[in-house]
Formats: structure tokens, C-alpha cells, sequence
């Protein structure tokens, strides 16, 4: 493995990492009842439907799997998501997804797989094969846009910052260098990229990590900016600056926020290292504060009172990675 792609493999997983003198939450904390909600959740969709899916067998499986690393109980919540994870050959056939929705679960699932995978010395065979299929679904300009460009971010369509992020990550883990020529037109992509919302300030920062050079230094303090205009007095993102904050956006702007804490210094454009240190805590604290009693959270619609099981899963799984992120 070259210097150098360990080096970046090393900076894309470390917010999956477990600390190794984190204590162990109690079991009534807000992680410990997301993932007791997710251990019943996520193998139900199978059970039920007799196929898999973007929000349970990818995000909520990606969320399982970073709890487990850091020691908390799942069970067997995971033995059938693994199962079809580790077979990236049946993903097209085995009743997935309508045809619209194929990139974004090839994405989300081989996510699920990186970080299933994530402490191995080297990748594994499903991850290389799993790499292999989302550069298929990579666009001309090195991103990935699984629906069109100007749909709103959400919990399950992701927009094509953080799809492109995830599918960045997930080529350098299956062994891809940085100067591969996928990993190569998707970091020049997001140096350039237009960042107007809070997904795309998230998604383009996560991205680029800790990455430092004249773009990127550029490209993040951008991105930094616009995420301290999104955080509302109480703590919470909203997708805008005027708008309400939601679950979703707080959960991807405090993992982008995370990242900057053993090296505040690049988000010194922005923020003082008190000032980031008291921009998570704050944004932590409204995000418990959503959560509802049996451990999920609400899913992040724009309608009024409308209903959405995938969207309640990806937002719980989303929520849940941000808060096991510290």
C-alpha cells in the first residue's frame, strides 16, 4: 500500500473510528436507544418485503456497523444486510430497487461495505468488485448524481455532494490512490463545484477531508462559511440559512464540522477552535433534543405531517452517525 493512499485511506475513515478512551454511554443515552431502535429496524424490510434497500440495508446498516466498532450491541441485526452486502453481484437482481433508484443504492450499499470492512489491512474482494460498480454510475465531470443535480438533499436521494463523497470514500478503501483517475476527477470536481446549501457545504467538505492545497483551502472556508450561516441559535441546521432546522442537515453538518477538531486550524477561516468545539456541542445537544422516545427521529420531509418509513430510517441512521462521530 503507497505512502500516500494510506495516508488519505487513513483521514476518509476517521470519523468511523472508535476512540479508544470514549466511555461507554449509558444505555438510556440517545446513541444506545438509536441502536436499539436500528437493531429491530434494519433486518425488518427483508423479513417483510423479501428485498433489500437503500435505508435500512444501506444507511441504517452503515450506522449499525459504526456503532459495533465503537462496542455497542447489535445482535444478529446485521447477519442479513452483510449477507447481501458481501455479494455486490446480486445487487442489480435480488429485487432492490426501481431503475431510478440503482446508482443511489449501488452508492449507499458499497458505503455499508467500506465501513463493514473498514479495519481490514487490506480490501476485500466484494469491496474492489463494489468499487468497480459505482465508477460505472460516475458522471463525466468526476461526481455522482443519483438524482438530478437540483433535487433537494435529502436523507434518502443524498444530492451529488454527498453521494459523491461516499463514493470517493469508498474507491480509496477498496485500494484506489489518490491519483487514480476516478478518485482524480471527483477531487476536481469538488474544488470547483458551486456550494449554495448546507448538503453541498457538508457533502464537498467530507469529501475533501483534511485535504489542504490552494482550491481546497479555498472550496472550505466557502462551504465553512455556510454551515455557520445554517446553525440556528438552539443548535440546529437548517438546509439555509432562512430556513427551519432539520435533522438531516444538523446530522451532515456536525460530521463535517468533526472532522476539524484534531486539526482546527483548517476551519480557521471560520471558526475559533472554541468556536467549533461549542458549534458541535450545541448541535449535538438540539439533535438529542429531537429524538423521539422509542429512539428514532422524526423522517425530514418538506410537506407538513407527510409520513415516510424510509425517510424515518435514514434520518434515525444519519442522526445516530453524527452523535457516535466524537
Amino acid at each position: 500500500m503507497g505512502r500516500m493512499r494510506m495516508l488519505t485511506l487513513l483521514t476518509a475513515v476517521a470519523l468511523l473510528l472508535p476512540s479508544a478512551v470514549a466511555a461507554q454511554p449509558p444505555a438510556d443515552s440517545p446513541e444506545a436507544k438509536a441502536v436499539s431502535f436500528l437493531s429491530k429496524e434494519v433486518p425488518k424490510w427483508h423479513t417483510a418485503n423479501g428485498c433489500y434497500s437503500c435505508h435500512n440495508n444501506g444507511d441504517g446498516a452503515r450506522a449499525l456497523l459504526m456503532a459495533s466498532h465503537r462496542g455497542y450491541e447489535v445482535g444478529p441485526s446485521l447477519e442479513t444486510s452483510l449477507a447481501f452486502l458481501r455479494a455486490p453481484e446480486t445487487w442489480a437482481t435480488a429485487k432492490v430497487q426501481i431503475e431510478a433508484n440503482r446508482p443511489l443504492g449501488r452508492v449507499s450499499y458499497a458505503a455499508a461495505l467500506a465501513t463493514a470492512g473498514e479495519r481490514d489491512a487490506s480490501p476485500a474482494k466484494a469491496l474492489v468488485q463494489a468499487a468497480s460498480l459505482i465508477i460505472a454510475d460516475q458522471q463525466a465531470d468526476g461526481s455522482w448524481s443519483p438524482y438530478p443535480a437540483h433535487t433537494d438533499a435529502t436523507p434518502v436521494t443524498y444530492g451529488p455532494a454527498l453521494a459523491t463523497w461516499l463514493a470517493r470514500s469508498t474507491l480509496i478503501a477498496s485500494g484506489r490512490e489518490p491519483d487514480d483517475f476516478a478518485v482524480a476527477q471527483t477531487d476536481r470536481w469538488l474544488r470547483t463545484y458551486e456550494v449554495v446549501h448546507t448538503a453541498d457545504a457538508a457533502g464537498v467538505l467530507l469529501a475533501m477531508n483534511v485535504t489542504s492545497d490552494v482550491m481546497a483551502d479555498k472550496q472550505r472556508a466557502i462551504s465553512l462559511s455556510i454551515l455557520r450561516r445554517a446553525q440556528h441559535p438552539e443548535g440546529g441546521f437548517g438546509p439555509t440559512a432562512d430556513a427551519a432546522p432539520t435533522v438531516f442537515h444538523s446530522a451532515i453538518a456536525l460530521l463535517a464540522l468533526q472532522q476539524y477538531v484534531s486539526d482546527p486550524r483548517l476551519a480557521r477561516s471560520t471558526y475559533r477552535p472554541e468556536e467549533l468545539r461549542e458549534a458541535l456541542d450545541r448541535g449535538r445537544r438540539w439533535l438529542a433534543s429531537q429524538q423521539l422516545p422509542d429512539g428514532s427521529w422524526p423522517e425530514t420531509m418538506r410537506e407538513a405531517g407527510k409520513k415516510s418509513y424510509a425517510q424515518k430510517i435514514s434520518t434515525t441512521s444519519w442522526a445516530l452517525m453524527a452523535l457516535l462521530a466524537k
